[in-house]
């Protein structure tokens, strides 16, 4: 069993984060590991999303209380991977442990009592940010250290006294004690700065400086407030990358190459598969290209031209004008009769550049009674001077003064006609003024036609007779 205390008594350089992941890294290839909170903030304890205020059974009882480790060990979400929880009430356990003797080598005490080596692979230890009792006790069971450190001028400045400690520590409470590796954390490489850093802290620790580096990432940040490390939380990440890179180049460094080995084997089987399952995604996605057969298509469009025009294609080629088409329409347009239907679309549909052809077809053309209804609705200008001219020539009856009297010219021009086609005139006057008005207005009054042809071959009836005198 191998004993790790992640340590550096300045605060936010990364080591609940490296303990946590690198914890999780070892558990998800197969090594029990067990984590052990030393800091009264309990952060490690939140990160594997645990309650320190619900928890009963922390590290407090066993530094003072003698509680058995095996009583304190909890599992975590993560297969292989348990913690001993901690509290706030840890801050206090200096205070009562002052007086006591062999103070700093209780947690050391306890894991060789409980036998843990049987039980577990590795054992890590989260240290508070200080270098008092609880740091000690870090210092004096671990087998290795690993520092983790921010690449800034203020990390360095307390590094001479972290190796201070560790030198003393080793040469009296434990002189296995070996500094594993230093870990650059939150890492931005496009900064001088952080390049400046990393330089001085090669040259003072050469070869203690690991390959890895973890850089600034979100997602790490993110991780301890869903209580899962970096492989469960955003396993694609560059921070899991990064701390997966890390616990093999660890393992190499304390002399586990062949677990080392196995895991790097393991990480390159899983590359292979996510490539491979990529590929067939892929492949699965391509678009299908689908050859055209030249001969065929020439077959389905002969065959749809020889295909008679039915109905329902009549109808789309309605609703679907085409204007070049618009010239020769206009012309058989012209050549055929006029229908009743026809007439109703011309209604609806004046066409401005027709207007004259279609006045000269309406003299040639005999007025049907639908057209002669229309020209009554719509009176021309030209002839309405005319007709009032007439008018004035001829008796008013007695129903056309009173139309006149109630209604003024403009706004009932129909009535005014209707009521002098009903007004008894003399037959040859009659016909004399009717032809000039047809043939000086395009479209003439088929109601006066009638009307004239009917009184002149009856002679005059007693009430006409009285009317003329």
């Amino acid at each position: 069993m191998k004993r790790i205390a992640v340590i550096n008594q300045k605060g936010g350089v990364g080591k609940t984060t490296t303990t946590v992941n690198l914890g999780a890294a070892l558990a998800h290839h197969g090594q029990r590991a067990l984590l052990l909170d030393l800091d009264p903030q309990a952060n490690m304890t939140v990160h594997v999303d645990k309650r320190p205020d619900m928890e009963s059974n922390t590290l407090t009882n066993l530094l003072i209380d003698d509680t058995p480790l095996t009583e304190l060990v909890q599992e975590t979400a993560l297969p292989n991977l348990s913690v001993v929880p901690s509290d706030t009430s840890l801050a206090g356990v200096e205070q009562v442990l002052a007086n006591r003797i062999g103070r700093e080598t209780i947690l050391r005490r306890a894991l060789d009592k409980d036998k843990a080596e049987d039980k577990f692979d590795f054992v890590l230890f989260d240290c508070p940010p200080s270098l008092g009792v609880l740091s000690a006790n870090a210092l004096v069971a671990a087998d290795f250290v690993v520092i983790p450190m921010q690449a800034e001028y203020l990390s360095l400045q307390g590094m001479a006294k972290l190796l201070e400690i560790i030198d003393l520590v080793k040469s009296q409470l434990n002189p296995n004690l070996q500094i594993a590796c230093v870990l650059p954390c939150m890492l931005d490489s496009r900064t001088n700065l952080s390049m400046e850093v990393l330089a001085e802290i090669e040259e003072h620790f050469g070869d203690l400086l690991t390959k890895s580096r973890i850089r600034n990432n979100v997602k790490l940040a993110e991780a301890p407030s869903f209580g899962r490390s970096i492989f469960e939380h955003a396993p694609d990440s560059n921070g899991a990358q990064d701390y997966a890179d890390f616990a093999i180049e660890f393992m190499q460094k304390i002399g586990m190459n062949d677990v080392a080995a196995a895991i790097l084997a393991a990480y390159e089987e899983e590359e292979e598969e996510e490539e491979e399952e990529e590929e067939e995604v892929e492949d699965d996605t391509d678009v299908e290209e689908f050859d055209v057969d030249d001969e065929e298509m020439d077959e389905s469009i002969e065959d749809a031209l020889d295909e008679p025009i039915t109905e329902e294609t009549a109808t789309i080629a309605q609703h679907e004008p085409i204007e070049d088409a618009l010239d020769e329409t206009t012309t058989i347009a012209q050549d055929e009769p006029i229908t009743e239907e026809t007439a109703t679309i011309a209604q609806n549909e004046p066409i401005e550049d027709a207007l004259d052809e279609t006045t000269t077809i309406a003299q040639d053309e005999p007025i049907a009674e639908e057209t002669a209804t229309i020209a009554q609705n719509e009176p021309t200008e030209d002839a309405l001077d005319e007709t009032i001219a007439t008018t004035q020539d001829e008796p008013i009856a007695e129903e056309t003064s009173t139309v006149a009297l109630d209604e003024p010219i403009e706004d009932a021009p129909d009535e005014t006609t209707a009521a002098v086609t009903d007004a008894p005139v003399q037959v040859d006057d009659a016909e004399t003024r009717s032809n000039e008005v047809t043939e000086s207005s395009p479209i003439s009054n088929p109601s006066l036609e009638s009307d004239t042809v009917g009184r002149s071959d009856e002679p005059p009836t007693a009430t006409e007779a009285a009317a003329n005198s």
